[in-house]
């Protein structure tokens, strides 16, 4: 309820404006009316706050436009790369467009569900939409605060509308894998790439956690015997450009290694001596096939994403989404390239976890520590996060955690590496053809090519980076299909 603060010859209409601030009753102008008598002052505070209560704003500087509004605040923001990049997205391509013309004190809730319901009806995911109110919501709060407006038109009430039906907005579950099904994807990826490299990278995402930028970004210097320093990361902008960065939420940490993956990281170093990037002059565990560091979009699309649904994406209207050709033999296929590779192909590939991202490595890598029951002081350390609460204050890790820790890694990476001997003995990926004859008790053979390679003497496809035949008992042996099949994690899981 407002009221009248008496002052030098005239009296301050006075009302609430939430979170125990009070304001002034002002014109057009901005400045604070003189009200004559106690009474007018009073009535006038009680006029505001009611038009607050019922979401209606005044002008107080001037008309604005949201995007003019939206200019101010973008180029005061002071924040991470990636997120400022993120809110210029947003803005550029589903706000503006919306509102860049309406005056603040013009846009209204009513307004803003509308845009909500076109947003849906031009097929935009449920997250994604709620992602850019709440950055509507952000811009048009901080105008409350800068009083350009009286309320927060984008802002939710609580407990209000239906509640029922609330886990519809829950998003789909994270798909994951196993540690065999880890295996069989990075073997696909390498023969896809035609280099062991994408192996070893996605070996290391699976059993330590490591996001996409961090691996990208890991050093050589920050391989140590028995452990990596996640130091930096690296961040590719919207023109291609990579950023050395720390690591998201400042998430420095020393990450244990069992004693086999610290072989295959020095392995992986000793038969790749990278050059120092031009970009930064360091020298990085893992280097772009055609760029000088791997690119998200291209890894995805042409490596990891056919590795694990058996499919290329589709280019254009030109070439639709197709299965990757393989002939049946060598085991378990070799990818088929150059045109009619359609009319070659004896065999395809089924899919091991259709829905599975890079990202979903890390999760997959948290579900396994979870699975067997490890500490979550030492499942968040290893992660990067803080565990909050009671349990981040009085939980401490100890030398016992991490032994048992890296004792559960061995134990089901032998046993990931059993079944894929049980599937076949030997690999055309040379580190995992290395890796399957010492199961087996043999002596690893002398490193070579790995099959597939290209050599320099040869022509090369101008296709995004595709390679090898492919070892695994997931191909079927018949014409290629037209429709993505739908077959399990990997076989056995």
């Amino acid at each position: 309820m407002g009221y009248a603060e008496k002052r030098d010859g005239y009296y301050a209409g006075r009302y609430s404006a939430g979170g125990g601030s009070w304001l002034s009753v002002k014109n057009d102008a901005g400045e604070t009316i003189r009200f004559r008598t106690k009474r007018e002052a009073v009535t006038a505070a009680n006029e505001e706050e009611a038009k607050r209560r019922q979401g209606r704003r005044v002008r107080d500087r001037g008309p604005i436009t949201f995007g003019d509004w939206a200019n101010t605040w973008y180029q005061g923001l002071d924040l991470a790369q990636s997120t400022m990049q993120n809110y210029r997205h947003h803005l550029e391509e589903h706000l503006l467009p919306a509102f860049e013309n309406e005056l603040l004190t013009d846009i209204t809730t009513g307004m803003i569900g509308e845009w909500e319901r076109a947003e849906r009806a031009a097929g935009y995911l449920p997250s994604s939409i709620r992602t850019w109110r709440t950055t509507l919501s952000t811009i048009l709060g901080d105008a409350a605060a800068e009083d350009l407006i009286d309320a927060n038109p984008a802002a939710r009430s609580r407990r209000r509308g239906r509640r029922t039906g609330r886990q519809q907005r829950r998003g789909p579950e994270k798909a994951t894998t196993s540690p065999l099904g880890a295996l069989l994807i990075a073997e696909r990826a390498a023969l896809l790439s035609g280099r062991d490299d994408e192996f070893a990278a996605i070996q290391l995402m699976y059993w330590t956690g490591l996001r996409w930028g961090e691996l990208v970004g890991l050093e050589a210097t920050f391989a140590r015997p028995g452990s990596l320093r996640v130091e930096w990361q690296l961040w590719e902008d919207d023109t291609g450009r990579f950023h050395r960065l720390p690591p998201k939420d400042d998430s420095y940490r020393d990450i244990d290694l069992p004693e086999w993956l610290t072989t295959l990281v020095n392995d992986h170093l000793a038969h790749n001596a990278a050059q120092p990037c031009p970009c930064h002059g360091n020298r990085y565990l893992f280097s772009g096939q055609r760029s000088i560091h791997p690119r998200r979009s291209s890894f995805s699309d042409w490596i990891f994403d056919p590795a694990t649904t058996g499919w290329f994406p589709p280019r254009g209207r030109q070439l639709p989404r197709r299965p990757v050709s393989i002939a049946a033999e060598p085991w378990p296929g070799a990818v088929q390239r150059g045109r009619g590779n359609a009319e070659r192909a004896t065999a395809c590939w089924l899919p091991i976890a259709p829905d599975l991202t890079p990202h979903g490595l890390r999760h997959s890598h948290k579900t396994l520590m979870v699975e067997h029951r490890v500490p979550e002081i030492l499942s968040h350390e290893r992660l990067g996060h803080q565990l909050e609460g009671i349990g981040g204050v009085y939980s401490h890790i100890t030398a016992n955690m991490r032994h048992d820790l890296l004792e559960l890694l061995t134990s089901e990476w032998h046993a990931a590496l059993a079944a894929r001997h049980a599937m076949h003995p030997s690999s055309p990926v040379t580190a995992l053809d290395d890796l399957l004859q010492s199961q087996a008790g043999r002596t690893p053979t002398s490193r070579t090519a790995t099959l597939g390679e290209r050599q320099t003497d040869r022509l090369k496809s101008r296709r995004p980076a595709q390679s090898r035949g492919i070892r695994h008992t997931m191909s079927h042996r018949m014409n290629p299909p037209t429709e993505p099949g739908s077959g399990p994690d990997s076989p056995g899981l």
